[in-house]
């Protein structure tokens, strides 16, 4: 599935009637921090606003702020100062500080991505990135494909259409069974599956989704979620959006300390293959589109949901093959 258009989904309003918005995050490396800001204050407008040597802001964009990071939490939050401060070094103190810091940004910048993390957009402009990457590619940004130690990611946040809990077990439901064909589709990379990141939901988790007389409320879907032994290293994460639900309530199954609250699903899985031209933010879009599809439709759900656990059932050897040839059909008449 490679495209340059974006597909709406089957629901293009928020619970509130409003036209839903997608937040993107692209990992890649190549381009100097500074020129990335330019770029995206000339395509978008806004304010450069430097925070550290590690992070940015171009405020006040058309659409919003946007944030470029490395994504190096150690050196973001220079837990670095503490460690250091250990043997006698207080680095705050050094003359040279922003050299030290420059020449850590360079070393790490060599094996963690810097990221861009956009502002949400709305459904109908999203197509306004496609420019971003454009400019980026013609930098020479590197991308998934230009190291096998670049697994490197394009994370997809779209608003959610509907809060209830039957929808959000849709999700997961279309989503599980998606799984296995996308990432065949998507050619995810090595890279990628060989990292805990984008660990697929486990067999007796997608075993319970599926059964019929499963029907949770909220705090039942956030609890079973857990006790399965899903984290925010899910290719689907669920924690930023039951944080926003429930927040003392999945608050107490973390452990994590950089779950954010916000009403969206966090979609961890595509590759950010931004060095390859046959690439597009648009063709992994449309995969997403794929899964909010098959939710919506309840009578494909509960087909499927059938067909998955009886396939499971009297399969020994094959059953992702046979299952991934079954969704292959179903996406080939989908959209």
């Amino acid at each position: 599935m490679t495209s340059s258009t974006f597909i709406n989904p089957p629901v293009i309003t928020n619970p509130s009637g409003e036209e839903r918005k997608v937040g993107y995050e692209f990992e890649f490396t190549g381009v100097e921090m500074n020129d990335v800001t330019k770029i995206i204050q000339a395509l978008f407008g806004g304010t450069i606003k430097k925070k550290s040597t590690y992070e940015y802001e171009i405020l006040e964009t058309k659409f919003g702020s946007f944030t470029l990071e490395l994504d190096a939490q150690l050196l973001r939050d220079k837990k670095y100062e503490k460690t250091l401060k250990l043997i006698g070094i207080d680095i705050t103190t050094l003359k040279n500080i922003q050299t030290i810091e420059g020449k850590l940004k360079d070393l790490a910048s060599s094996v963690v991505p810097f990221e861009i993390i956009t502002p949400p957009i709305p459904l109908s402009e999203m197509s306004e990135l496609n420019g971003l990457l454009d400019e980026l590619r013609n930098w020479k940004a590197k991308g998934t494909g230009s190291s096998m130690f670049y697994a490197f990611g394009l994370h997809i946040n779209p608003e959610v259409s509907d809060t209830s809990p039957e929808s959000l077990l849709n999700h997961l439901k279309a989503y599980i069974m998606l799984d296995p064909w996308i990432r065949v589709d998507a050619k995810i990379n090595m890279s990628r599956k060989v990292t805990p990141y984008i660990k697929e939901f486990g067999e007796d988790y997608a075993q319970l989704l599926m059964s019929s007389g499963y029907k949770p409320s909220l705090r039942d879907l956030i609890s079973d979620y857990f006790s399965y032994g899903n984290s925010r290293n899910r290719p689907l994460d669920m924690l930023p959006l039951f944080m926003h639900l429930d927040k003392e309530y999945t608050k107490q199954f973390l452990t994590e300390t950089i779950t954010s609250s916000r009403p969206t699903y966090h979609y961890r899985l595509p590759n950010c293959s931004i060095e390859d031209e046959r690439w597009s933010l648009a063709s992994e879009w449309n995969r997403w589109v794929l899964v909010e599809t098959l939710a919506e439709d309840e009578k494909a759900l509960e087909q499927y949901s059938r067909a998955y656990l009886k396939l499971k059932k009297e399969t020994v050897i094959g059953f992702e093959q046979k299952w991934i040839k079954l969704m292959n059909r179903w996406a080939q008449n989908a959209i």
